[in-house]
């Protein structure tokens, strides 16, 4: 195979640049192409067309190409990047979090009520946190001025929690939950973020699926250990009895999940996922033919199974809402679809 020499910006981008050459060798044309990173919007490259469904019943905090903390209103999605490199990153989805504390710009001595389950203290500066009454974890020592975010988990009994602040210590939070999460500003009172939704429906969904075949392609962080985290679904109603999921076990393995009238028909793991980086999956399903390339390993196969006997009418982003499956709580760089069963050798290609 031959292929043309590059541009200068896509020389810029060796990974995008052969990925798409590598898709284009295939003689597959993608369905839905979602660019989330590169276009920094909604919008579907194949048809230039807005497709998706946004929701986010609060406004939302995010980092701007510039490195600063900026935010969106509600219903507004966040497109977020490195803040050190300004690197984009694409879709933010996150699931509902509150901030406990109060006045977080510049956090003073206070107590919370908190509950028996892991929590997240996080802040940015030099200053230190020290707990006392429902936990005595750390202290949390600050590293630095933004971007130098200090995180700090632990679970607490149920009761009251101290914080005694000494120094600088600014943009604070504290949410139960065993990561942190983007900053939610308080004042007087505790503050909640809602959670992302984004999906695909109606005819906007009907134009570029293909029931009885098809390959998804996703490129996204949000790998956290010990929880799973949904990547995307495809289902045909809200009690999940007929669908195609991916998301990720316990924060260890991708998984493709096929359902068909609530049994399941194929259920692949996938490598080992990295933490803190960009994770490429690739994953196609035909009946008795599914498989899944994690970054390039080769493909895992399942060939005995059925398609969903209801055909999927709703792709959700970053959601599952099934199996006990939480929101990505991360973010996706682009995900795509081929009406088409790819190869083996082209999944396990798209995704180096």
């Amino acid at each position: 195979m031959t292929l043309a020499l590059p541009s200068r910006r896509a020389a810029l981008m060796p990974g995008l640049w052969v990925r798409n050459a590598l898709w284009r060798s295939a003689k597959a044309v993608p369905s839905l192409d979602l660019r989330f990173a590169d276009s920094k919007s909604l919008v579907d490259s194949r048809t230039g067309q807005s497709l998706i469904t946004f929701t986010r019943a609060s406004s939302a905090t995010f980092i701007d190409s510039a490195g600063t903390l900026q935010t969106a209103a509600v219903d507004v999605p966040r497109f977020d990047h490195n803040p050190t490199t300004g690197e984009s990153l694409g879709l933010l989805v996150e699931e509902q979090r509150t901030n406990l504390l109060l006045n977080t710009a510049t956090l003073s001595t206070q107590s919370v009520t908190v509950t028996a389950v892991a929590h997240t203290l996080s802040f940015y500066g030099s200053g230190t946190v020290t707990l006392s009454g429902a936990s005595t974890a750390g202290p949390a020592v600050g590293s630095g001025a933004f971007p130098a975010r200090t995180t700090l988990t632990f679970t607490p009994s149920a009761g009251t929690l101290t914080l005694t602040v000494t120094g600088s210590v600014t943009s604070a939070q504290l949410e139960a939950g065993a990561f942190a999460t983007s900053y939610i500003p308080t004042t007087a009172a505790a503050a909640t973020r809602s959670a992302d939704v984004a999906s695909i429906t109606g005819t906007n969904f009907s134009s570029w699926y293909r029931q009885d075949e098809g390959t998804v392609f996703a490129d996204y962080t949000g790998v956290i250990a010990g929880v799973n985290r949904g990547v995307w679904t495809l289902t045909a109603d809200s009690s999940n009895a007929n669908n195609i999921i991916d998301f990720f076990n316990g924060g260890v393995s991708p998984v493709l999940r096929v359902s068909s009238s609530g049994v399941t028909q194929a259920y692949i793991f996938t490598g080992t996922a990295t933490t803190a980086t960009f994770n490429k999956v690739a994953s196609a399903f035909a009946q008795n033919n599914f498989a899944r390339s994690l970054n390039g390993l080769a493909a895992d196969l399942d060939t005995s199974g059925t398609m969903p006997a209801t055909a999927p009418i709703l792709l959700n982003i970053g959601t599952i809402n099934a199996y006990g499956v939480a929101s990505l709580s991360g973010t996706i760089r682009r995900l795509t679809f081929w009406p088409q069963r790819l190869p083996n050798s082209t999944l396990e290609a798209i995704t180096r």
